[in-house]
């Protein structure tokens, strides 16, 4: 297409004056600098094979995408020509409360979806940031999960099935709507993580959890990291349960006494039978005065919904952000030698000590180094890798993301990437330049 009133003429051809996004109202779709050409919005499956075949006849990319959350997380793109949004995908499509299981379109809130599951009791147990605007799909296809993982593990683990349009518009489906469905390879997970680059995702199908008849969150600030990392993973590996345990450095979440605001902070979170809640309560109390606590608070209600949301969002920054979020997987045993270093770079950090996921959040101004921020980011993940662990850039201004690459180096495993890459998308359509080693 020469430009992009020509494309919106062709593109309305299949969806419709409706289903092509204002001009005005594209900035939500925005990211890196690039603005799309197109914003399209299908009310069908049929319709999305419909722009998925047009787009590769034009030699067009396609960018997937739910709300838009996301679209800040990747390399740079090689260019940006349409933004494919399932936010008109966003039905209920069976629900069985007695089987504990949902299936919904890709384009349905999270927030929508729990208000739908909690009149019978239950919830998708995700709490990914962005909760009231992220849609199913983009959770999905991230794989974002957030600090409920210790407990319920990660969106892979939720996931029963999927619907998912290919690049060529061949719609194809795996797994089922069972707990244990059929055997043979696991599709599920090949899509999952994916950040749409091998297809689009429709429709999922989910596993649920019953809403704890009672929750509560214990917070407490320690004098060092390694009291406070210490005191944690003593109860993660105790006989406790804990919804989340997470440290918090250089960070104030709005608990305890102003003095202690900006101390090691360890939050850990319990739900389920109230007589179990009130037993957890006091034994984590106990493992945390022993390690040195200077006061536990409890906090239940709408204080302690408050709280957790302010958890959720740590790592939730809008693509216009004036922050650098990076995540780092390590090791549960290495993570008081990474919080020592944050420590003294005064970075703001959440550490999911149950399952060794550490966010930073480091300031950006119009004086950054870029260049001296990438090679201390260089830095930081080569220490990661050497202690088998590695560091992803979340968001970054693209001034940053011209200076290193977000997802690093993923060794051996490139050459089988590629393949698949080549295999279900084969003319690169869908996210160029934007996935791990620019696939």
């Amino acid at each position: 297409m020469e430009n992009s009133r020509a494309l919106h003429d062709e593109l309305k051809h299949i969806v419709g004056e409706s289903g092509i996004l204002p001009e005005a109202q594209i900035a939500a779709y925005t990211f890196d600098g690039y603005v799309p050409k197109a914003v399209v919005l299908p009310v069908s499956v049929q319709e999305m094979q419909d722009v998925l075949r047009f787009a590769a006849e034009q030699n067009l990319s396609v960018m997937p995408a739910g709300a838009g959350t996301k679209l800040s997380i990747g390399n740079l793109p090689q260019k940006v020509d349409i933004v494919l949004t399932t936010t008109r995908l966003n039905s209920v499509v069976e629900y069985e409360p007695a089987d504990l299981t949902v299936t919904v379109e890709a384009g349905i809130r999270l927030a929508a979806l729990q208000a739908e599951l909690a009149q019978h009791r239950q919830y998708l147990p995700l709490d990914p940031p962005f909760a009231d605007r992220c849609t199913l799909g983009g959770i999905v296809a991230t794989n974002a999960s957030g600090s409920l993982r210790i407990r319920y593990g990660t969106a892979r683990n939720q996931v029963l099935g999927l619907r998912v349009v290919h690049a060529n518009g061949t719609v194809v489906k795996s797994g089922g709507k069972v707990v244990k469905n059929v055997a043979g390879y696991d599709l599920n997970k090949l899509y999952i993580g994916a950040f749409g680059t091998l297809g689009i995702i429709t429709e999922v199908t989910l596993k649920l959890s019953p809403i704890p008849a009672r929750e509560a969150i214990l917070t407490t600030a320690f004098e060092n990291a390694q009291d406070a990392v210490g005191a944690g993973l003593n109860i993660v590996g105790s006989q406790l349960l804990p919804m989340f345990v997470n440290l918090f450095v250089n960070a104030d979440i709005g608990i305890g006494a102003a003095a202690n605001a900006r101390k090691p902070t360890l939050v850990v979170g319990f739900g389920g039978d109230p007589e179990t809640v009130a037993w957890q309560l006091t034994q984590c109390q106990g493992i945390m005065e022993q390690n040195g606590a200077l006061g536990v608070t409890i906090t239940e209600g709408e204080s302690r919904a408050h709280l957790q949301e302010t958890i959720r969002e740590f790592p939730a920054k809008d693509t216009d952000t004036e922050a650098v979020i990076a995540k780092l997987n390590l090791r549960r045993t290495d993570i008081v030698e990474f919080a020592a270093q944050i420590v003294d770079a005064n970075w703001a950090m959440m550490t999911l000590l149950g399952s060794g996921v550490l966010y930073l959040a480091i300031p950006v101004t119009s004086e950054t180094d870029f260049q001296g921020l990438a090679d201390t980011l260089t830095q930081l993940r080569q220490s990661a890798m050497a202690a088998q662990g590695n560091l992803i850039i979340e968001v970054a201004p693209p001034e940053l993301k011209r200076n290193i690459d977000v997802w690093g180096n993923i060794g051996d495993t490139l050459g089988l990437m590629k393949q698949v890459k080549d295999r279900f998308d084969a003319e690169g359509l869908l996210n160029p330049g934007r996935f791990v080693s620019n696939i």
